[in-house]
């Protein structure tokens, strides 16, 4: 027997601290596997007045290391070297470049454990691991400081004693328990290790019933003597014959009962996350395998819920920070703008003129977007803004001999068709604003990253961003008082004062910074462990969690969420990168075989935690959604299946069934003369959709298109009537490229020769420039109505499509006012059809068909190579 290894186990997470082997250590530390372990103990401290989680004693014993300072720091460095690197193959230089945080995190985990490139290098089998092992030791400078006093501290008894001293001094010293080690890290494991050399005596204390051994068989080898422990026959088994709920669940898993749990257990299928949003209570704990995404999704519907701990991410400087840190890409050597960049920077509320906020002209953004669709760099965005607003004044030259007002939309459109282009419909004076903004946008991207600078210190880089701060238009308006504390905060997290002169490239700064406010350098991807063990509400928590819940005094009710058949049990493990497993098993290291132990029991460990969940003596719930992201009729987990608990009935029914609104008489006559002004060609789109309607119409100014699908039919049809007015086809080419430089010339003259055919000319001629109609005091051309969609009314053989445009004639549509005004349906009633395919929001309507589904290649009905040149 290995006397300076025990292992004591019990059945009973209720009962365990009243077992004599137990209380025989109660004077020892009882170090907790985890905080919330160590938080749920904490109700015995009269039994075990030692109770600490060992992260605290890890940072004991790793002084610094685990700072954001230092991580940042580090990382900075590692791209700084990263960038002087050279290779054979620059592809796998490219993809380490490409997984910095993912290196760092591996390499501080194999150096904490004290191993070293060249212990690794002779079992290197690919590539990458070579590479590692040569950017390692290139590292190993950065980490000698931290480890070296790190070493120190495990170097002796006295020393161990002296540090575990500072959390408990009035313990008895020669014996630590170490409590709930389901799975041990490997710095856990170097530490404990080093502890047992040194004549420190461990008793590993943990939940286990050998006659489970399909769910506590992991244990027998993670205490045994191939992890440097003890042998199984050593072992003091305690046992409780009071059976607890998880003791049904741990037989029904090998098949030894059938039957319901009797227990206060019940399960819920949510039809949405809204659903699931509705239904969270008070008081109640919440836990989830899938923690982060519901959090994201839960913050979305009560921000204010989670004041108290926002992300500097979560605010507008946050944000704005983010982007201008993000904008600079090297490899490329230009400031980069993507969508995303630009319209997460106008939505942050940073960007800010005399006349308003850009949070104003998000939805006009939007509408350009697709004009940038081509560019890259800052300096093509801003070329491209100023040819959109030339392109503008040419679209909208024809309104100059009209005096409308922005009321007059409807007009404005019949004499300018051009507006149907998203793009066109924006107006000048916002395009103007935009620029404003794109201008400020670009220049503190350019100021605060000043490649020409090429290096320079944290401190230098943040007394930047103060002088961005004082120079910003909303500074003393805008920024908040958390703000300006968390600005302060972030500089003094990541400025070390004793070493204010170390510099990095500009671009290694902003990377790092960038990764730093994502929290990527708060990330370690072998720990299971959290730093906060409270229970916040309406926050939810990893499943984890409930390893310490179990053994608190006032239990309240527990819901574990997020609890489908893709979510749990948890099917993988994370692995340092690049290290492979193959290598693991070569190296045949004790606390790096910890990894390999994690990813063989990574099933174990879910079905353990479940275990500890049944065995929750309040009232527990599973629930789990059934339509999540993109994935539809997601079932429960195997293990909640297996429970066979009673189902909540509360959502059985789904909940979105609309009970219309009775209107009164007076209110529908109201509704329908509203409706009797409108243009004749809306009452088109309202006989085709009548959401498509109260998108065009209700919801915005007028039908817009944006997709290139679309785009090109409007472009066909301004070459019809270029072509129908005379002019030459090498002129409408160079008109075109003036006016879409985002469209490539031999596109262009593919659209051109497909639409300046004799009898399509003819045909737009004779039935849309001749053809005259009028709306109020304005008289356009029939070719008007082409831009508005997409063709003509002939274009096809579909009665849907001929009723509809009998709408143009007011005695056809009393019927259909009368059944639009009654409607109380929000956002009307959708009838997709298969011309969905030529609705300007098929890309958002939930219930549009896709193309790719709509029987049938072609434009219309005689167009089947699809280019839109079909009469």
């Amino acid at each position: 027997m290995n006397q300076k290894v025990s292992v004591i186990t019990y059945n009973n997470p209720y009962s365990f601290h009243t077992m004599e082997q137990v209380l025989q250590y109660r004077s020892s530390l009882h170090l907790c596997a985890t905080t919330s372990l160590a938080a749920g103990l904490k109700s015995l401290s009269d039994v075990f007045p030692h109770i600490t989680a060992t992260r605290e004693i890890v940072d004991k014993f790793y002084p610094g290391w685990n700072t954001p300072r230092v991580r940042f720091r580090q990382y900075a460095s590692l791209s700084d070297k990263l960038r002087h690197f050279t290779w054979a193959n620059p592809d796998v230089l490219l993809s380490f470049k490409r997984n910095k945080l993912n290196i760092l995190i591996t390499m501080r985990n194999l150096s904490e454990i004290f191993l070293t490139p060249e212990m690794i290098r002779p079992h290197c089998q690919t590539e990458e691991e070579r590479l590692f092992c040569d950017l390692w030791a290139e590292m190993l400078p950065e980490f000698s400081f931290f480890l070296g006093i790190s070493k120190s501290n495990l170097q002796s008894f006295e020393n161990v004693n002296r540090i575990l001293d500072e959390v408990h001094p009035n313990r008895d010293k020669s014996v630590v328990i170490l409590h709930g080690f389901y799975f041990i890290t490997p710095v856990q494991h170097f530490i404990f290790s080093r502890w047992k050399e040194l004549g420190v005596h461990l008793v590993f204390l943990n939940l286990y019933d050998g006659e489970n051994p399909s769910l506590f068989g992991f244990l027998e080898e993670n205490f045994s003597t191939m992890h440097g422990w003890t042998d199984r026959e050593n072992w003091t088994i305690t046992r409780d014959d009071e059976e607890i709920p998880g003791k049904v669940f741990a037989n029904l898993l090998e098949g030894k009962n059938k039957g319901q749990m009797k227990m206060e257990m019940e399960e819920i299928p949510y039809h949405y996350v809204i659903d699931f949003v509705k239904d969270i209570k008070d008081n109640t704990v919440y836990l989830s395998p899938n923690d982060e995404e519901l959090n994201t999704r839960l913050r979305d519907f009560y921000p204010e819920a989670y004041v108290e701990e926002r992300h500097f991410l979560s605010y507008p400087l946050g944000q704005y920070l983010l982007h201008l840190h993000s904008i600079w890409k090297e490899d490329e050597g230009e400031y980069v703008l993507t969508e995303r960049i630009i319209k997460e920077c106008f939505a942050s509320g940073w960007l800010e003129d005399e006349e308003g906020n850009g949070r104003e002209l998000t939805h006009q953004l939007d509408k350009i977007l697709p004009y940038f669709v081509d560019c890259r760099t800052d300096l093509e965005w801003y070329d491209r803004l100023n040819k959109l607003m030339l392109s503008k004044l040419s679209v909208s030259n024809s309104l100059k001999k009209y005096n409308l007002s922005r009321e007059d939309h409807f007009k404005a459109v019949r004499v300018s068709p051009g507006l149907r282009f998203s793009f066109f419909s924006v107006p000048l004076r916002d395009l103007k604003r935009i620029r404003v903004h794109f201008k400020k946008l670009i220049k503190d991207a350019r100021w605060l990253l000043n490649v020409k600078q090429e290096r320079m210190t944290i401190k230098e880089h943040f007394e930047k961003i103060d002088q961005l701060l004082k120079e910003a238009h909303l500074h003393r308006e805008r920024l908040s008082e958390e703000e300006n504390t968390l600005v302060e905060r972030l500089k003094d997290s990541l400025t070390n004062p004793v070493d204010d002169q170390a510099d990095y490239h500009i671009s290694d700064l902003a990377d790092s910074i960038v990764v730093f406010l994502k929290n990527g350098l708060d990330k370690n991807e072998i720990e299971m462990d959290e730093e906060n063990p409270a229970l916040i509400d309406f926050k939810i928590h990893r499943f984890e969690k409930v390893d310490g819940l179990v053994y608190l005094k006032n239990q309240s009710p527990l819901h574990f969420c997020g609890m489908d058949e893709r979510h749990f049990p948890v099917a993988s493990a994370p692995m340092p990168w690049p290290i492979s497993k193959e290598l693991l098993s070569k190296l045949d290291d004790p606390a790096a075989n910890m990894y390999l132990f994690r990813e063989k029991h990574r099933l174990s460990f879910s079905k353990y935690l479940f275990y500890l969940a049944v065995s929750y003596q309040g009232l527990v719930t599973f629930s789990w959604i059934r339509n999540f992201n993109y994935e539809e009729n997601l079932d429960k987990s195997i293990y909640i299946d297996l429970l066979k608990l009673n189902r909540s009935n509360v959502l059985q029914i789904n909940p979105y069934e609309y009970e219309p609104n009775l209107l009164v008489e007076s209110e529908m006559e109201e509704t329908i003369r509203a409706l009797e002004a409108l243009p004749k060609e809306e009452f088109v789109e309202m006989r085709l959709c009548p959401r498509r309607f109260y998108y065009s119409t209700v919801s915005d100014l007028f039908s817009t298109y944006s997709s290139s699908f679309h785009t090109q039919f409007l472009i066909g049809n301004l070459v019809k009537i270029y072509g129908a007015i005379g002019t030459g086809k090498e002129e409408i080419i160079d008109l075109l490229l003036n006016l879409f430089p985002f469209m490539s010339k031999i596109r262009l003259r593919a659209l051109v020769d497909n639409n300046l055919k004799p009898y399509l000319i003819e045909s737009t001629l004779r039935f849309g420039l001749r053809r005259q109609t009028e709306y109020d005091d304005i008289i356009y051309p029939l070719s008007s109505t082409y831009f508005q969609f997409l063709s003509h009314r002939g274009a096809f053989e579909s009665e849907q499509w001929k009723r509809s445009f009998d709408m143009m004639k007011r005695t056809r549509r009393r019927e259909l006012l009368t059944s639009v005004a009654d409607s109380n349906i929000p956002l009307l009633k959708a009838t997709p059809s298969v011309f969905c395919k030529l609705c300007p929001h098929n890309a958002y309507c939930e219930d549009a068909y896709y193309p790719v589904d709509i029987k049938g290649k072609g434009f219309d009905d005689r167009d089947e190579a699809g280019t839109g040149t079909a009469l």
